[in-house]
């Protein structure tokens, strides 16, 4: 053999069999796969399924950290008495609320930039790089850098439209307005992320249907309502998901930018299981998480399905074709 020549054949260059372990040849290989994938299972055991039953368990006793006697366990009493509380329903509504905006503004965005990003203009390329930064960026760095934005005396925002003569705003000072200054906040963060996918989604439409709706001169608005989106619609629905998990379960630039506030005008439900963490109150804290947990895996459940019966049009078709 010469020099730079591969062992072939699981032989060495002196052509014997490399040494195997006994002890491996005797396990059958189905559980050897298993026996390499325990480590991942086993963290996914400790750092997730682990903690989602405890909250389950504390969820059906009372757990109080400032009266420990009076822990007992009560059942599903806890998730008929969560909608008693006034600022549970509300924090649930605000979270509605919020999730619902947070999907319609950032995909339509979204959609749009991608549009602009799919063009030959000079210097897209770049455009796109630097589009991808807002998401690098610390939500906790993020929160200040807008609360300080939106401060109403000496915010560079109101400093703009003051040196514009257009009329100012209390922003996150007033519950009016503060649910859409986060709003503003989180939409230049996700944005860019939301059209970067989209734009995938549009650049792997195949040239042929893209030269065909040249041919028959489908254009403009016309070409995008009835070429684009029914083709990325699956890819809508993956990016809808992704940030219906995240709007669901979004705290850190609520309570770094309002705290809930003004009043209880964005005590969104992470930001109030949070807070009932700091009462002390922990079975309620767990009782929220987990009907927030039923409600998104139902909703995200309703959407696997449904682009699961997409694609499976979509075979049917090929097939057909």
């Amino acid at each position: 053999m010469t020099a730079g020549t591969t062992p072939q054949n699981g032989r060495a260059a002196s052509g014997r069999p490399y040494p195997r372990r006994a002890w491996l040849q005797r396990i059958p290989e189905q559980r050897l796969a298993l026996l390499f994938v325990l480590p991942t299972l086993i963290f996914l055991l400790a750092m997730s399924i682990y903690p989602t039953l405890y909250a389950f368990w504390m969820s059906l006793r009372v757990e109080l950290v400032f009266n420990p006697h009076a822990s007992r366990f009560v059942g599903l009493d806890n998730f008929l008495a969560v909608f008693d509380d006034p600022f549970t329903v509300k924090s649930l509504w605000l979270t509605a609320i919020w999730s619902a905006s947070v999907i319609a503004v950032q995909i339509v965005l979204g959609f749009l930039v991608a549009l602009l990003l799919d063009t030959r203009l000079r210097g897209i390329g770049l455009l796109r790089s630097l589009l991808i930064l807002p998401v690098f960026i610390s939500p906790v760095a993020m929160g200040l850098t807008w609360r300080f934005m939106f401060e109403p005396v000496a915010g560079v925002i109101n400093w703009a439209l003051r040196s514009l003569h257009l009329p100012t705003g209390l922003w996150i000072s007033s519950p009016k307005t503060a649910l859409v200054s986060v709003l503003i906040a989180d939409t230049w963060q996700w944005t860019p992320f939301v059209a970067l996918i989209l734009l995938a989604g549009i650049q792997s439409i195949s040239p042929e249907i893209i030269e065909a709706a040249r041919l028959d001169r489908v254009r403009g608005i016309t070409y995008v309502r009835r070429i684009v989106l029914p083709l990325i619609r699956p890819v809508l629905i993956v990016v809808l998901v992704i940030r219906l998990i995240d709007s669901v379960r979004i705290f850190d630039l609520f309570y770094i930018m309002t705290r809930g506030g003004p009043g209880s005008s964005t005590l969104v439900s992470g930001v109030y299981d949070f807070t009932m963490f700091q009462l002390g109150r922990l079975s309620d804290m767990a009782t929220l998480g987990i009907v927030i947990l039923i409600i998104v895996n139902l909703l995200v459940t309703v959407f696997l399905r449904v682009l699961a019966r997409q694609e499976r049009q979509a075979r049917r078709v090929g097939a057909t074709a």
